[in-house]
C-alpha cells in the first residue's frame, strides 16, 4: 500500500507515548499519578451531562455543520459577556469539534497551494497539531523557539526577512500551553501591527482563555485575546475542553473575519466536521454559564498550590504561573529531560519532557496538573525523594 510523504514520516503524537507508560505501569499493578496528558479530572457540571441524555431524539439526522441557533446564540452571549463582541461587528463564529480539528483543518484553507504564501509559523514549545497541521496542507512549518528571559513572548519581526514575507499565518497560544506564560499587551498591538503590515493571517489557539488565576475575577481581568482588538485577518480557536471539562466531548468554536467566515466554512462542509445535536445542546449549555468555569479555577490554583512549594524548592521553578494548569520546570541537575521523566515514571509518576513537547528544547518538563488534591501531594513526595536520591 502506498503513503503519503508525511503519513510516513511523522513521529508518534506524544500524548500517545504517555498513554502507553500509563497503561504499562497499570499492568505492573503501581499506582499511577499522571501529570502527562492535559485533561482534568474533574466531574463536568452536571447540566451539561443532562442535556446531552435529554436531547437524544428517537430519530437521527445531520447536524448543522456551523452550529444550530440555540448554540449560536450562546456562544454569541458567552462572546459579548466576556470580550464585549456583538455579531455585525465584522465577526461571524462557526461551531468545531473542540479546537483541534478546526486548528488542524485551517491550514487547508490558508496555505497557497498555487504559488502563493506557505510558511505556517507557530511557538515552540507548544502543540504539535501546529506542526503536522501546516506539513498535511503542504505548507511549510517554522517553530518560533520562545525563551524564557522574555517570558515565552512571540517576536515574528525577529525573523529573517526571507521567512517573514513568506508567512501565511501566524499562531500564538496565551496562556501558553506549556509554560503558562501570558501575552503580555505590548507584545500583543505589535504583533497584530505586524501581521497587518505583512499581510499574515493571525491565528489564536485560545484554548486556555478561561484558566487563570482566581484572583483576577474580583479586578474584572482576563488573559488578552487579538478579537478584542481587531477582525482583520484574526481568527480565535475557543474550546470546551478545558473550560467546562468536555474534552471528550470534543467540542469548541471558532470566531474571527466575517469576510472570509464563508469560504471557511463552505470548506468544512467537506470535511465532514458537524458536531453531533445532542453536544451542541450541551455545548449550548456550557457556553451559557460562567459560574461552573469559576469554579474550576479555584481547583487549578489549589493544586498550583500544593504541587509549587515542592517544586520551588527543588530548584525545579521559580515563579508560579498566572494561567493555565501546567509547571514548566528545570529538569534538576543538568539532567536529560526524558531520562528524568522516564525515571519519574518508574515511581508512577508520568510526566511530559520538553523534548516531546518542542522541535528539540531539552531540559525541561511539563507537570499537568490534572490528579486530585491527595495525589497531587503524593507525587510530590516522590517527586522530592527522587530528586534529592540523584
Amino acid at each position: 500500500m502506498s503513503l503519503n510523504e508525511v503519513t510516513l514520516n511523522l513521529p508518534n503524537y506524544p500524548m500517545e507515548e504517555l498513554s502507553k507508560i500509563r497503561q504499562r505501569l497499570i499492568s505492573q499493578n503501581k499506582k499511577v499519578y499522571d501529570f502527562g496528558t492535559g485533561d482534568p479530572k474533574i466531574p463536568t457540571w452536571a447540566p451539561i451531562r443532562e442535556a446531552v441524555t435529554q436531547s437524544v431524539t428517537p430519530i437521527s439526522q445531520y447536524p448543522a455543520t456551523r452550529g444550530g441557533p440555540d448554540l449560536v446564540d450562546s456562544i454569541w452571549g458567552y462572546c459579548n459577556r466576556n470580550f464585549g463582541l456583538k455579531a455585525g461587528q465584522g465577526f461571524d463564529i462557526m461551531a468545531t469539534n473542540g479546537s483541534k480539528e478546526a486548528i488542524f483543518h485551517i491550514a487547508l484553507c490558508l496555505v497557497g497551494r498555487a504559488g502563493g504564501k506557505r510558511i505556517i509559523a507557530y511557538p515552540d514549545p507548544g502543540y504539535p497539531v501546529y506542526r503536522s497541521s501546516a506539513l498535511y496542507a503542504g505548507g511549510i512549518p517554522y517553530p518560533m523557539h520562545l525563551k524564557a528571559e522574555n517570558d515565552f513572548q512571540m517576536e515574528p519581526w525577529t525573523l529573517p526577512e526571507d521567512v517573514q514575507s513568506q508567512i501565511a499565518a501566524l499562531w500564538i497560544n496565551y496562556p501558553h500551553n506549556p509554560t503558562g506564560a501570558i501575552l503580555k499587551k505590548g507584545h500583543l498591538e505589535r504583533i497584530i501591527e505586524w501581521c497587518e503590515k505583512r499581510d499574515v493571517v493571525l491565528l489564536a489557539d485560545d484554548c486556555y482563555i478561561d484558566i487563570y488565576d482566581p484572583a483576577w475575577d474580583a479586578k474584572g481581568q482576563k488573559p488578552l485575546t487579538p478579537i478584542t482588538y481587531t477582525s482583520k485577518n484574526v481568527y480565535s480557536f475557543m474550546s470546551l475542553s478545558k473550560r467546562s471539562g468536555m474534552t471528550g466531548y470534543r467540542s469548541g468554536f471558532l470566531i474571527g473575519d466575517a469576510r472570509y467566515m464563508p469560504l471557511i466554512g463552505t470548506a468544512r462542509a467537506n470535511f465532514g466536521v458537524g458536531t453531533p445535536t445532542m453536544l451542541q445542546k450541551a455545548a449550548a449549555v456550557a457556553w451559557a454559564d460562567d459560574k461552573h468555569v469559576a469554579e474550576r479555577r479555584q481547583i487549578f490554583a489549589k493544586r498550583i498550590e500544593l504541587a509549587f512549594p515542592y517544586l520551588k524548592k527543588l530548584g525545579m521553578i521559580d515563579h508560579k504561573p498566572e494561567a493555565t494548569f501546567y509547571l514548566w520546570c528545570r529538569v534538576p541537575g543538568g539532567l536529560d529531560d526524558v531520562a528524568f521523566c522516564l525515571k519519574l515514571a518508574e515511581q508512577g509518576v508520568i510526566t511530559s519532557p520538553s523534548q516531546w513537547l518542542s522541535e528539540g528544547i531539552k531540559g525541561s518538563m511539563r507537570f499537568a496538573l490534572v490528579p486530585d488534591d491527595p495525589d497531587t501531594v503524593e507525587a510530590m513526595e516522590l517527586v522530592s525523594r527522587l530528586v534529592k536520591s540523584l
